[in-house]
């Protein structure tokens, strides 16, 4: 994926989506710094969900009970440029995607895929293949995420 949002102006709804899971999380999870997208999350009733790569429901569980559980492990599990031989924020981009939005009135999901690699510097590449789907609810008519279903097999 480009850095460029794929859905115009036009659908608004999507397009905010978009910036909040691709553009804002990218900006986070690569700087560590959670100020960035607090308020594109709801802390009532978050709740993160661990597939474990399985297809199977069973073998799920619940990966975070909070939001503050959820920004303290992606703050620990952050990415650093220097450990890798490319670009780290153009590479991100690149094995991301997100291109189905489901909106059903003020509830939306968006299914993010995360499938490539990316050159470490002294280690075999970073690869990855899993998608997670993020749980919006529309709140005071801007989107905020209030939990995921996460590590899902492509």
């Amino acid at each position: 994926m480009s850095q460029d949002n794929p859905f115009p102006t036009t659908d608004l709804d999507r397009h905010a989506i978009w910036e909040i899971v691709v553009r804002r999380d990218t900006n986070f999870f690569l700087s560590g710094d959670w100020s960035l997208v607090e308020d594109d999350y709801l802390a009532d009733g978050f709740i993160g969900i661990d597939a474990h790569a399985s297809p199977d429901p069973d073998r799920w569980t619940i990966g975070f009970r909070s939001l503050a559980d959820y920004r303290d492990a992606a703050i620990a599990g952050r990415l650093k440029p220097e450990d890798f031989a490319e670009d780290l924020r153009t590479a991100w981009l690149r094995c991301q995607s997100l291109s189905h939005i489901d909106i059903a009135g003020d509830l939306a999901l968006a299914h993010k895929r995360l499938y490539g690699s990316i050159a470490l510097r002294r280690q075999p590449p970073m690869a990855f293949a899993w998608r997670s789907i993020f749980h919006l609810r529309r709140v005071q008519g801007s989107w905020k995420i209030t939990g995921f279903t996460g590590y899902l097999p492509l």
